[in-house]
């Protein structure tokens, strides 16, 4: 297992520019999402940086593969095999009762993609799709018991798909016939139902398991209560570091942002608004972007937005 197996971190060297504050003399930071261990070797190795890092990873493939890559620093690290969701209980189970900054890189790995069931429509495997193997929800199970109603929402809301009605038909009469149980199976429906040149099949295709799995993994959801539970743990000066990938992400960071750095709030008077002390400064007036040499290293960054904020 190498390096490639895992997600190339995307504007890395910026994230960590952003996420450790010089001001700050002993840091307490977390890694959220571990990965192959690309931020936390660069937190390391950055010139202001003195203290712990907590690094977290769903995934026990990409946890094993870190602790070797990092083991110099050993010392100085609490790996952790959690939901960065649970950020205030895996930081109290450490020991501690604050943080100076998080960084959440939300991408997938190419491990997940090449290797693990469900995630990839390019080859055949059980429709699984989770990221930690200790939830129960799966992809198979979503298809073959979610109403229609249900699924329609689904797919419209996290894959953005117009007239999901028609997909959601579509999967409930297969069903009927045949547990849908690995990912040709879905592709076979898709194809069936569809005519589609080849690149907007894989468009579509990408929207469809881009759905289920933010729908198993509960992405969206994790990712407000991180940013709300890190916020609360950050001391000032303390930072939050995140890089998106899709959409539907970035706008609940900018939004997150946006609501924390406000000055004032809305009252039953509609000539008067309370004032309130902001949260958050926004570091990043607008996301900063990969480089054309990051995009021609790893093509599927082309997506990324890094954005990154300071406790106040």
């Amino acid at each position: 297992m190498n390096e490639e197996n895992f997600h190339i971190p995307v504007l890395s060297n910026k994230a960590v520019e952003y996420l450790i504050n010089e001001n700050i003399e002993n840091h307490i930071l977390v890694d959220g999402t571990l990965g192959g261990g690309g931020y936390t070797k660069l937190i390391f190795g950055h010139s202001s940086f003195r203290g712990k890092v907590i690094s977290i990873d769903k995934d026990e493939y990409a946890l094993s593969h870190a602790m070797q890559i990092l083991n110099e620093f050993a010392d100085r690290i609490i790996f952790v095999n959690g939901n960065f969701a649970d950020i205030k209980e895996i930081i109290s189970a450490a020991g501690f009762d604050y943080i100076s900054g998080i960084v959440l890189d939300l991408g997938l790995s190419s491990f997940q993609l090449n290797e693990e069931d469900g995630f990839s429509f390019m080859k055949d495997t059980p429709l699984d799709m989770r990221a930690f193997k200790k939830d129960e929800l799966t992809a198979s199970e979503i298809l073959n018991s979610y109403s229609k109603d249900e699924l329609t929402e689904l797919f419209g809301n996290y894959g953005e798909i117009g007239n999901a009605g028609r997909l959601s038909d579509a999967i409930y009469k297969n069903r009927k016939v045949k547990k849908i149980a690995t990912t040709f199976d879905l592709v076979n429906i898709v194809t069936h139902e569809y005519s589609l040149g080849n690149k907007n099949k894989i468009d579509f295709l990408a929207k469809i398991f881009q759905s289920l799995r933010i729908e198993v993994n509960s992405e969206l959801k994790n990712l407000e209560k991180a940013l709300a539970d890190s916020t609360d743990l950050l001391i000032p000066g303390g930072r939050i570091v995140t890089v998106s990938y899709h959409s539907l992400e970035d706008r609940i960071i900018k939004n997150f942002f946006r609501e924390k750095k406000k000055t004032s709030e809305k009252t039953d008077d509609p000539f008067f608004d309370k004032d309130i002390d902001p949260v958050l400064r926004i570091l990043t007036k607008k996301p900063e972007a990969p480089s054309r040499e990051e995009i021609r290293k790893n093509s599927r960054s082309r997506s990324a937005k890094l954005r990154a904020a300071e406790k106040i």
